[in-house]
Order: structure tokens, then C-alpha cells, then sequence
């Protein structure tokens, strides 16, 4: 019966080492996430300015 019981304890710690050690993981890959959409929203941003909106006057037209 010891036997069993300390299997259990053993298996309960292997499961919440486990489960501790995805939810890192997920918190980093999260982070990582933003890190990089926020990289890629700001490079969009700095493109973006480089074209006139609708309501500037543009000299340059391009035909087809």
C-alpha cells in the first residue's frame, strides 16, 4: 500500500511539474507574440506614412 501511495505522490508531482512547466512555456510564446506584432504594427506604420491619404493632393499618378 506504501507503494502505492508513493507512486501517487510521484505521479502528482510529475503532473504539476508538467502542467508548470507548459504555462511557462505559453506565458513565453505569449510574450513573444506581442513582442512581435508590435514590431510588425510599428513597420506598417512607418510604410504607411510614406504614401498621401485621401484627402492630399498627389502630383505622381501612375497609369497602366
Amino acid at each position: 500500500m506504501a507503494a502505492l501511495d508513493t507512486l501517487r505522490d510521484v505521479t502528482a508531482e510529475l503532473l504539476v511539474r508538467a502542467t508548470r512547466g507548459i504555462s511557462d512555456g505559453s506565458l513565453l510564446n505569449a510574450d513573444s507574440g506581442r513582442a512581435d506584432t508590435r514590431a510588425r504594427l510599428d513597420d506598417w506604420a512607418g510604410i504607411l506614412s510614406l504614401y498621401p491619404t485621401d484627402n492630399e493632393s498627389s502630383s505622381v499618378r501612375a497609369t497602366a
